[in-house]
This record gives structure tokens, C-alpha cells and sequence, in this order.
């Protein structure tokens, strides 16, 4: 078990890699929304801002004409910094290469694992049980299909759960004087970033913060003590989450040609009309899609999204599908419940600090139940739901009257998780399969 413990961390490393960049590059189309993203960062990273296309320009870009934008700026309804980060792999690679488009987030996805490792070690206190969560993450269809797409939403993951991190260690170092406080400072420029990839970001720094000043309440008791700690807690994050968001629009501040730029003279008028737009576009979208899902649904993996499917003959298919591996996830709904009411019952810490990832990635999304949302969307928190299944099983295990039995089940399930992954790694790589093989990987009738 030495061997595991010092080496664990870096086989799950090698192992989430593997499948993370095997064959990268297929299929060389764009994918679901990556017909937006990449097209987007490419114009981003050549002018500045993202340009618009002429009807139907995928295939032209596919094949090699990547060039092929108008001049005139596009409306866009995401923050630029996911989009300046997929640009990096493409301006590396060429953005002729399918596997340009996507490797800068395949990076992050594997660095996602290594943080999940970190960050559930500290909140678990045993690095065996670090590795369980990280183990998890790295074989998990819905994290290897979102970490081998070029979309935002795992560049989200990794700054949330990097702003998380700086969390704990703010909390395993506070300070009575609340400018003296990097840790805190440092959730604060992660989670600008977050929110500088997709507007949800915003939601993990209010729950974040909430937790700093709730805890503070707490423990102390006092009234007047806890409103100074809430205003200290607001200046100090509030306006570095701010500046790092800002930041991530220089692009559009210097070019002269960003969407939106001509409504005033003053760039950050301009700038704020830009975004009153882009919110109402987001709480007004309602548009039909075929694999749209209620949020009510989510933890239960009811819906997952196909990003990819192709015929490649009689009886033969190719498909990606953004499906989680159903016995970590189906498990995960039941272990988020058990540590809910164990958090009403008790309000001890480690529940608290699972749930709390989950109010600001998840709860927010309920309040929307009928707008074109996504299933992969919980990519942004699975980190929480792997973290429930961990403590799940570790009080389980520690309240076992036969704790080495106990510990052996949970090796197996982890097997059996693995084993799972086997099975549906086809479908998360896109591999050509039988017809009848890709079936049988549809375990209910709202997985096809």
C-alpha cells in the first residue's frame, strides 16, 4: 500500500491522460457546440474579438479554409477567457488540426484530476481516499468526453475547483486581519476567471463566500462581528473577481471592432449594454433542442447529451455521447442525499463543504427548469458529487462493525467502476462500433 500511496496519484494521472488524448483529433468535425467555441477563439485570437462566418461555414473550416471569416464582429453570449484558452492550442497546433482545437482543454481536463486529488485529500483527511474521488474523475465518461470536446465548460471546472482549493487553504490558514488574507485573495482572481469563461462561475464565488461568512457566524455567534466579516469578506473578493473578469475582455477594449463597441463613447457603458443583452438572451432561451434536460433530472442521468453520431456502414455506427459512468453517478444522487440529511441532522463541517459545491453549481439551475439546458452542464460540479460518494464511504466504512471487509467492497466497487468504463469508452472516443454494440450502451430509452 506504500506503493500506492506514493505513486497512486500518478498511474490515475496516466490513466485519465490516456483516455483523455487517445485519438484526440477524431472526428475531425466540429462537434455539438464547438461549431461556436473554436470558430470563435480562432477570430478571437487573430483580431481580438470574434468575427462573424458566412452561412454554413463548417465545412470549409473542417477542410482547411480557416481563414474564411467576414469582418464584421459577432454577437457572442460567453466571456472571452475559455475561448482565449482553447486559441492557444489552435495557434500551436494549427487551426487546421482537429486536435488543436482541443487540447488545450483535454490539459485542463487532466489537470482537473491532479486538483480533485488535492482538493479531496484535504477535505477528506486521508490521501487513500483522495485518490478514490480522483480515481473516479479520471474514468468518468461524462469528464472524458467533456475534456476531449473544445467546449467551455471543463476550463469552468477547472477554475471553480482551483478557486475551491484556495478556499480550504484560506481556511486552514485564516486571519484575524482580513486583509492579510492571499488564500482568500487567490479564490478571488480563480473565480473571476471562472466567471470570465461562462457567467456561472459567478454563482461558485456567491456560495463561496457565503460559506467563509457563515462559518464565521457560526462559530462566533455575533451579530455585529459577523456583518464586519461579511463587508471585509465583499472588499476584499468582490472587486479582484471583478478586475480578473474585466481583464479577460482587453481584447474587446482595444480592437475597435468588438460587438457592441459603438452603443456609447465610454467603453464600460458599451461594455455593460453588451451584457444586459447577453443576460436576457440566457433567461429567454427556450429554443427546442432534442437533447435538452431538466436540471431536476441532472443527478440522476436521465438525459446525456450526444455529441457526435454517424452511420459508417450497414450495421455500424460511430457516436459520442456525454454519459457519465452510470455506477459512480447513479451511486453519486444517492450519496449527495445521505450527505444532505446528514448536514440537516448534524451540520457537521465535511457536509458542509461537499454541499456547497453543489449550491453554487447545481441549485442555480433548478430555477430554470424549462430553458434549453444541457446535461453536461454538471461537469462544472461533478467534483462535488465524487466528493459525496467519498464521504459516503468513508463514514461507512469507519462505522463498520468489520471496517477491513468493509474497505475491501469499496475496492470492488471501484473495479466495477472500472470495468463500466470499459465498457462505455467506445462511446465516449467515438469508436466504430456494431449497431447493435452501440444499443447496448443505451440503458434507458432517454439515452438515445
Amino acid at each position: 500500500m506504500k506503493v500506492l500511496d506514493r505513486f497512486g496519484i500518478w498511474l490515475i494521472l496516466a490513466v485519465g491522460a490516456f483516455l483523455r488524448l487517445w485519438d484526440l483529433g477524431y472526428p475531425h468535425k466540429l462537434v455539438f457546440d464547438e461549431t461556436y467555441y473554436v470558430k470563435d477563439a480562432w477570430t478571437l485570437s487573430a483580431v481580438g474579438h470574434e468575427l462573424a462566418w458566412p452561412n454554413n461555414p463548417n465545412p470549409a473550416f473542417e477542410a482547411g479554409n480557416v481563414n474564411g471569416f467576414l469582418t464584421t464582429s459577432e454577437y457572442v453570449v460567453h466571456p472571452p477567457l475559455g475561448k482565449w484558452i482553447i486559441a492557444i492550442g489552435m495557434r500551436i497546433f494549427g487551426a487546421q488540426n482537429s486536435f488543436g482545437w482541443r487540447i488545450s482543454v483535454a490539459l485542463l481536463g487532466i489537470a482537473l484530476i491532479y486538483l480533485a486529488f488535492a482538493v479531496a485529500k484535504r477535505v477528506l483527511r486521508s490521501k487513500r481516499w483522495g485518490l478514490f474521488v480522483a480515481g473516479l474523475l479520471a474514468i468518468d465518461g461524462e469528464a472524458i468526453v467533456m475534456a476531449r470536446t473544445g467546449l467551455l465548460d471543463t476550463i469552468l471546472a477547472f477554475f471553480v475547483l482551483l478557486g475551491f482549493y484556495f478556499l480550504l487553504r484560506d481556511l486552514e490558514h485564516e486571519s484575524d486581519t482580513f486583509w492579510r488574507r492571499p488564500w482568500l485573495i487567490a479564490m478571488a482572481l480563480a473565480l473571476g476567471a471562472a466567471t470570465a469563461v461562462k457567467w456561472s462561475g459567478i454563482f461558485f464565488l456567491a456560495a463561496f463566500c457565503l460559506y467563509v461568512v457563515g462559518r464565521f457566524a457560526f462559530r462566533t455567534k455575533n451579530f455585529w462581528a459577523t456583518g464586519y466579516k461579511a463587508i471585509a469578506t465583499f472588499v476584499l473578493v468582490v472587486p479582484l473577481a471583478l478586475a480578473t473578469y474585466l481583464a479577460s475582455w482587453a481584447g474587446w477594449f482595444i480592437s475597435p471592432g468588438g460587438y457592441g463597441k459603438g452603443f456609447d463613447s465610454n467603453p464600460l457603458v458599451a461594455l455593460w449594454d453588451y451584457h444586459k443583452n447577453a443576460y436576457a438572451f440566457h433567461v429567454g432561451l427556450s429554443t427546442a433542442h432534442p437533447y435538452q434536460s431538466n436540471p431536476f433530472s441532472w443527478l440522476f442521468m436521465l438525459r446525456p447529451t450526444s455529441f457526435f453520431y454517424e452511420s459508417c456502414g450497414t450495421g455500424c455506427a460511430t457516436a459520442i455521447t456525454a454519459v457519465g459512468n452510470p455506477l459512480i453517478w447513479w451511486l453519486g444522487a444517492i450519496a449527495v442525499i445521505v450527505v444532505f440529511f446528514g448536514w440537516v441532522t448534524k451540520r457537521d463541517r465535511l457536509s458542509g463543504l461537499v454541499l456547497i459545491g453543489l449550491v453554487g453549481g447545481y441549485v442555480p439551475w433548478l430555477f430554470y427548469p424549462h430553458r434549453t439546458v444541457f446535461e453536461f452542464y454538471t461537469i462544472a460540479f461533478e467534483f462535488w458529487i465524487l466528493l459525496a460518494i467519498g464521504l459516503f464511504l468513508k463514514q461507512l466504512v469507519e462505522a463498520s462493525e468489520r471496517p477491513k471487509l468493509a474497505r475491501k467492497l469499496v475496492v470492488a466497487y471501484a473495479g466495477l467502476c472500472a470495468l463500466a468504463s470499459l465498457f462505455f469508452v467506445p462511446i465516449w472516443w467515438g469508436t466504430k462500433i456494431p449497431y447493435w454494440f452501440w444499443l447496448a450502451h443505451m440503458w434507458l430509452p432517454s439515452w438515445i
